[in-house]
């Protein structure tokens, strides 16, 4: 039985062994998975040449007694000489019986190169596993970078149509996933979408990475959001099946930047106001230049002042007369300054609204003036539905705010804001403005008190230019010393109003005085018209002097003209009052001493022969007409007409030759 014939494939080989396990057969090829050929001997135990059957005896009893059909050991190595390693396969089958022993078969399959190929293919698949397991772990890596970063990510599609978007930029717009992805980026934006799609396409067809974009966006509850995106093109990880080529998207990283935006809108305008308050001197520039730097510094649509109505001038707010506070409360509100945004179509809003009147504690303007305080509302539609503020609902306006004018304690006007756009409450800004108001209200404040100021100095001015000339009260406020100075070449005038006395006794006090100032005033409105100086009146006396305290060469031809004037004036009141009062005027000229007497009620007064002359001349004339001396007529006979009065004794004088003045020669 041991010799019959074994057909095997090449690659395997057989042993035939006995209950005993010795070498009973064996295919020469054999040998090859042995290390030591000795051990490959007939007779010889197999366990010498394949030490990995010891510890199966009991299992090779169960074969021969045909309890187990067969046993195998998978991948036996062996080492050969030139250090390679072989493997083969080892199965040990029930052969038969002859009389009284019993053969195993032992087959011995070469699985060398299946091994190889094994351990290649398993290491193959290692190391797979190892990339994969990176790859997981890298994805997760990334994953939770851009789930946690702090920054909004958006990753779009050359159609700018959203792919991804991180858990950042869905709680910063204010967005569920579901509306975002699949939708336009532009959906995000508050305006200028054809500027970003130039971006876009910069991006895409050069691709440029672009860094710190700020873009104006909106969230869903239109609040309105400044981005800082940083920009670049990115290779997806899928292939574009048409062109065999990985996909280009484009990824978004914006940073909001709103907050530092707002920060730097704060400071300019606190800069902007500062500016405007030292820079304007009067309330009524102030105040339209503050509404427009507001608006348009912090992009608000309309700013507006509230005053109390039927004030008497639009910025009354200057002007107020002293009034009760519990008085101005009961008085409604009006604007009287506006300034809106061009680029906002607001007529509408604007005609309804210049003839609204607020009363104290209704509307956002009445609210604020009876609270004293600041008022933000970032929603008009839910908070006003009175006042203006529903007009402003009714033509897109969302968001308001305002502050009052404030000094200490007093109110004295408001100022209120709309947008167009939902801002949200903006706490340091109202702060801000709140501020701004009272230093309005302290800068009305002084001003108000340098205007009384300069209206109490105004006045001072006039009165004292009633008694002294302008250039005499100069010279007072400067020097603060005695002024006495010596006219070589003045005029002298006097007049008296004959008759005057038998009138005012025919009259009240009132009534005389009133005559009086109707006179006179005429008077030094002929003084001014001739460049004279009113030196004083006594009674109805009237004294005036030309060529001083300003030198010039016309001062004989002003007083001339001034008598003639007076006369003029004096036939005119008679008629016009039916009365018959007449005045008699003297003049001479030479040599005065102008100066200021005394420190209390003081007066420019004249001194010198000049002005006893003048005097005499006035009262030792004729009711109704004009005595000048001889140095008169010597200068002006040429220019007017005189009548020789002749000689006249002149008290301190003796006799003196004068002259009659009776009207211009031309």
């Amino acid at each position: 039985m041991l010799t019959q014939k074994i057909l095997l494939p090449k690659h395997i080989k057989f042993i035939i062994i006995n209950q005993d396990l010795i070498i009973m057969e064996y295919n020469p090829a054999v040998a090859e998975f042995f290390e030591f050929i000795d051990d490959l001997q007939m007779g010889s135990d197999i366990r010498d040449g394949i030490p990995e059957l010891v510890g199966t005896e009991e299992t090779i009893d169960l074969i021969l007694a045909g309890e187990q059909e067969d046993f195998n050991f998978k991948a036996i190595t062996r080492i050969k000489d030139n250090h390679t390693i072989s493997y083969f396969d080892l199965y040990i089958n029930f052969y038969g019986k002859d009389q009284e022993d019993y053969y195993l078969i032992l087959f011995l399959e070469d699985v060398t190169d299946k091994m190889s190929l094994e351990q290649v293919l398993v290491q193959s698949t290692n190391e797979m596993n190892l990339l994969l397991n990176k790859l997981n772990r890298s994805k997760d890596y990334i994953n939770k970078i851009v789930t946690s970063m702090a920054d909004g990510l958006i990753v779009t599609d050359p159609q700018g149509i959203i792919q991804t978007i991180n858990p950042f930029a869905l709680e910063l717009f204010g967005y569920k996933e579901q509306e975002l992805i699949g939708k336009e980026i532009t959906l995000i934006l508050s305006e200028n979408h054809e500027e970003f799609k130039q971006l876009h396409n910069l991006i895409l067809t050069k691709g440029k990475s672009v860094k710190n974009v700020e873009i104006l966006c909106e969230t869903k509850d239109e609040r309105k959001i400044t981005i800082s995106f940083s920009c670049a093109l990115i290779l997806s990880e899928y292939q574009d099946l048409k062109t065999n080529s990985n996909s280009k998207n484009i990824i978004y990283i914006g940073r909001d930047i709103t907050e530092k935006k707002r920060h730097q809108k704060r400071l300019n305008i606190q800069y902007s106001i500062a500016q405007l308050l030292s820079g304007f001197q009067k309330i009524q520039e102030i105040i339209p230049a503050m509404l427009t730097e507001i608006c348009q510094g912090l992009e608000w649509d309309v700013g507006e002042l509230w005053l109390p109505k039927n004030r008497p001038h639009s910025y009354a707010i200057c002007n107020y007369e002293k009034e009760s506070k519990n008085k101005l409360q009961k008085i409604p509100l009006k604007r009287v300054e506006l300034w809106v945004n061009p680029a906002q179509n607001l007529t509408e809003f604007i005609e309804i609204t210049d003839k609204v009147v607020l009363p104290i504690g209704e509307g956002l303007a009445g609210k604020i003036w009876e609270d004293g305080q600041a008022y933000w509302v970032d929603n008009l539609i839910n908070n006003f539905d009175f006042g203006e503020e529903s007009f402003a609902v009714k033509v897109g306006l969302k968001t308001a705010f305002g502050f009052p004018i404030k000094s200490d304690d007093e109110v004295l006007g408001i100022m209120t804001f709309f947008s167009s756009y939902q801002h949200c409450l903006d706490e340091e800004l109202t702060q801000i403005l709140s501020a701004t108001g009272s230093q309005l209200g302290q800068f009305i404040k002084r001003k108000q008190a340098e205007t009384a100021l300069l209206q109490e100095q105004e006045e001072t001015e006039r009165l004292l230019l009633n008694i002294l000339p302008q250039e005499i009260a100069q010279r007072l406020k400067e020097e603060h010393q005695t002024i006495a100075d010596t006219f070589d070449n003045v005029t002298v005038l006097f007049g008296d109003l004959v008759g005057f006395t038998k009138l005012a006794s025919e009259l009240s006090a009132i009534e005389t005085v009133e005559i009086l100032n109707i006179i006179f005033s005429k008077f030094d409105n002929l003084i001014e018209a001739h460049h004279l100086e009113k030196i004083k009146t006594i009674g109805d006396a009237y004294m005036i002097v030309g060529g001083l305290p300003i030198p010039n060469e016309t001062h004989e031809i002003d007083i001339i003209n001034m008598a003639l004037d007076m006369q003029k004036a004096i036939r005119e009141f008679n008629l016009k009052t039916q009365n018959n009062l007449s005045l008699r005027i003297g003049i001479h000229t030479g040599t005065v001493v102008a100066g200021v007497i005394g420190t209390k009620k003081f007066i420019y007064d004249l001194w010198g022969d000049t002005v006893n002359i003048a005097s005499r001349m006035e009262s030792q004339g004729i009711p109704g007409k004009i005595q000048v001396t001889e140095e008169i007529y010597a200068r002006l006979k040429d220019l007017y007409i005189f009548e020789k009065r002749g000689l006249i004794d002149i008290k301190g004088k003796g006799e003196m030759m004068t002259y009659f003045l009776e009207d211009k020669i031309f």
